[in-house]
């Protein structure tokens, strides 16, 4: 059993860390974020077929030719200028350009060094959509409204 436990927590580690591999190598081709006071809200979406297997099985995540991601990630400004990650919750809707509206639930991955609110969803190749997010960093404030448009192709 304390194999098993093991080895299960390795497979994790691994997937993990392919997941983060991904993320990050996504991120630097299109590095996208906003600015609000001390914090720092990334945000970046992808088509799920440009996740590894063992990665996108070990979260859940369907891949597919017409199935997408977002993630969010908030940063907060530190008192030595260094950027660390902080707790969001993240709702929003998606619409197309004929004003069909659908509700994003975004769920959370926490690590020691960084925490990620993703969502899936299904699109239409080419089509516009555009992405109306609320992004609570501060509980004792408003949420930001965080709005973009992306387009998806399938590969």
């Amino acid at each position: 059993m304390r194999h098993l436990m093991h080895r299960f927590s390795q497979v994790v580690a691994l997937s993990l860390s392919l997941f983060l591999l991904t993320a990050f190598s996504l991120k630097a081709q299109a590095e996208q974020f906003e600015q609000v006071g001390d914090y720092q809200i990334h945000y970046n979406t992808f088509t799920t077929g440009f996740l590894q297997p063992q990665v996108a099985q070990a979260y859940g995540i369907v891949r597919s030719r017409y199935q997408a991601m977002a993630n969010i990630s908030v940063l907060k400004k530190q008192a030595d200028g260094q950027y660390k990650p902080v707790e969001a919750i993240v709702n929003g809707e998606m619409s197309n350009l004929v004003g069909q509206t659908v509700g994003l639930s975004f769920r959370s991955i926490r690590e020691p060094n960084a925490i990620y609110q993703i969502t899936t969803f299904t699109f239409t190749e080419d089509e516009p959509i555009r992405f109306r997010l609320m992004v609570r960093y501060d509980p004792n404030q408003p949420p930001y409204e965080l709005s973009f448009i992306n387009r998806f192709y399938g590969e």
